[in-house]
């Protein structure tokens, strides 16, 4: 599997998660993330990605200058619209295209050094970054429903689920 293909697998178990909440779970504040909600850890999983997918033509990417488009932390049915939107457009992409990375190392000095990258690389930091948003992303729901029928794997790096089967096959 590829970068491409292990993004879209993980947009696809975003969307799943997505459809079996409500609209009213998606979008009410949670004690266990001080006010937080289920919206606003999916709009930030989205930033990343579409940070990514829109600088990427620029061969310099800067995540501080994400969109965070309140829109998908407030609706649902457009937020499923637009992770679907990423999955069609990851498809197009060249994992090899290089790419420079602002990095921010600190908030007091401004300096920003730009770090060789590829558009693989970027997707693998994208798909990283969202596991471990989805892990939160589970905490929350099983506050709030312990029912709900998450995928088990759900906010857990491969590695992880690699090595835990590992464990448990003998290997």
């Amino acid at each position: 599997m590829n970068c491409k293909q292990g993004a879209v697998q993980l947009i696809d178990q975003i969307i799943s998660t997505m459809h079996l909440i409500t609209e009213d779970q998606y979008v009410t504040p949670l004690d266990i993330f001080n006010g937080s909600t289920l919206g606003k850890h999916f709009r930030h999983i989205h930033d990343f990605f579409t940070c990514l997918l829109e600088q990427c033509n620029n061969r310099k990417l800067d995540y501080a200058v994400r969109k965070r488009d309140r829109n998908i932390e407030e609706n649902k049915s457009y937020a499923i619209d637009q992770f679907s939107n990423i999955k069609e457009t990851l498809s197009g992409l060249q994992e090899n295209q290089t790419l420079k990375v602002y990095a921010d190392f600190t908030l007091k000095d401004g300096s920003r050094p730009l770090v060789n990258t590829s558009l693989g690389r970027e997707l693998m930091y994208a798909y990283d970054h969202a596991v471990h948003h989805l892990a939160i992303v589970k905490i929350g729901l099983k506050s709030i429903d312990p029912s709900i029928p998450l995928n088990e794997e759900m906010g857990i790096a491969a590695s992880t689920i690699n090595h835990q089967y590992a464990i448990t096959h003998g290997h």
